[in-house]
């Protein structure tokens, strides 16, 4: 009798079962992946919900705000920032000058004080009447903590920490330090540094009919956002550089002075066959620079300093992406970089690389530059044999005693680009040289002269305009 066959029983073996489940798992991350990371639901819903909670926050300020004025619609500050502190955990109060801020990690929001105004857009802070922009601090250095020395503000980044001391090297150089990371850096080795210039804008600023016998009436309308000439309705809102020139004198072996009368203009007018801005040049087209950008540029930072009262200027002749630091090689209109400087490619590899319109940077202008002079007064006029103490190209900041108000390096080093124009073909540079220096002949910070913008310079740098 034959034994009969047992039937295989059918089912999932564990090999199968390991593969399916593998199967599920990758199927699963992949659906995942698509409500996480491609615009799936999971985004959208954490999207919504973080704007239903800022559109909330916002809502219960304006009321806050509002509780917080008296009967003349007067914000008082103590009585809101009391109340300000019952809005929802995780905030931080910022008591301002003229403002107060709540932030939170992913929103902020700020409280105009004067009108109760609400704004997404930190106001700058204000110190002893000069506005420090967002981003920056002043400087707690005492010889750089006062407009009438030369108000320095450091670029300080998000999470760092800063140890102030008045203490100085063998070399004069301050001993600041600046912690990013866990490295402790020297503070003007680091980071970027900007010097206040106060300028009343009818002084910088005219209005393209004036003759240069009297100062426009300029005035700045906030809410509109315009700036026009009361007294030239003509050409109210054509507005020029009012520049103030003259004649290079010798007053001893070597020394050169170039005195600026601030008390009238020598140029009679805009004329585009001396010094004047804004204005194209022959070359510009050849390189994308147009004279509406140029006129747009003038016009924004006009309007600043009519808003503000002036300017910053960068502390240190420019370094690699416009930078504004100590012991930096010295950004050149050179074409290629050497060991003591860096090349940008002619005066345009310059102006391209210093302006940056959504950080309201510029290259200086020449009305900006004869205000620094303005500032600094006689010490700028003149030229000193002590401003040079090289024969070759240095690093920004190496000679304290071409300082001037904080600021460093125009009267020694290399000369700099402006945006100013000269006649129909030329831009104009300032300052001295080392190389005049090194022979023996002392150019001070206020001379004026121009040149090719297309041709590569080694011994010419600039310096950058930072408005608010």
């Amino acid at each position: 009798m034959k034994k009969q066959k047992r039937r295989k029983e059918k089912g999932i073996t564990l090999i199968a079962l390991i593969i399916t489940v593998v199967i599920l798992i990758i199927l699963a991350g992949i659906g995942i992946g698509a409500l996480v990371n491609q615009d799936g639901v999971v985004d959208k819903a954490k999207e919504a919900k973080l704007e239903t909670e800022k559109k909330d926050i916002e809502e219960q300020i304006n009321i806050m705000t509002i509780q917080s004025m008296d009967r003349y619609g007067n914000v008082i500050r103590e009585t809101l920032k009391t109340k300000l502190e019952d809005l929802p955990d995780g905030k931080e109060i910022v008591d301002g000058e003229d403002y107060i801020g709540v932030i939170y990690p992913e929103y902020e929001f700020y409280i105009e004080v004067s009108s109760g105004k609400i704004s997404e857009i930190r106001p700058p802070m204000v110190i002893d009447g000069v506005p420090i922009p967002g981003g920056y601090v002043a400087s707690q250095i005492s010889k750089e903590d006062s407009e009438e020395e030369g108000l320095v503000i450091y670029e300080i980044p998000n999470g760092a920490t800063v140890n102030w001391t008045d203490n100085e090297d063998s070399n004069g150089k301050n001993q600041s330090t600046i912690t990013i990371g866990g490295n402790t850096t020297n503070l003007q080795e680091t980071v970027n540094q900007y010097v206040w210039i106060p300028a009343d804008i009818n002084s910088m600023v005219m209005c393209e009919s004036n003759t240069g016998a009297s100062q426009c009436n300029l005035v700045y309308d906030e809410v509109a956002d315009t700036l026009t000439c009361q007294t030239h309705p003509e050409t109210a809102t054509n507005l020029v550089g009012r520049l103030y020139t003259s004649s290079l004198v010798n007053t001893g072996p070597g020394i050169y002075s170039y005195t600026m009368d601030f008390a009238k203009r020598d140029q009679t007018y805009y004329d585009i066959n001396s010094y004047h801005e804004p204005n194209t040049v022959y070359y510009d087209a050849d390189y994308n620079l147009g004279i509406d950008q140029l006129k747009s540029d003038f016009t924004a930072m006009a309007k600043s300093v009519a808003k503000n009262g002036g300017f910053y200027i960068s502390r240190y002749e420019v370094g690699v992406n416009g930078d504004s630091k100590k012991n930096q090689k010295v950004l050149t209109a050179a074409g290629s970089d050497n060991n003591n400087y860096l090349g940008a490619n002619k005066w345009y590899g310059l102006y391209n690389t210093i302006r940056k319109i959504d950080e309201n940077k510029q290259m200086i202008w020449g009305c900006q530059y004869d205000q620094v002079i303005k500032f600094i007064g006689e010490p700028a006029q003149v030229g000193h044999s002590d401003r040079n103490l090289t024969t070759d190209h240095a690093l920004s900041g190496q000679n304290e005693q071409d300082c001037m108000n904080n600021i460093y390096d125009l009267e020694g080093n290399h000369y700099e680009w402006t945006a100013e124009a000269y006649s129909t073909n030329l831009r104009a540079f300032r300052g001295g040289y080392h190389s005049l220096a090194a022979g023996g002949d002392f150019y001070p910070a206020s001379f004026r002269d121009s040149n090719d913008p297309p041709a590569s310079y080694i011994i010419i740098s600039s310096r950058t305009t930072l408005y608010l």
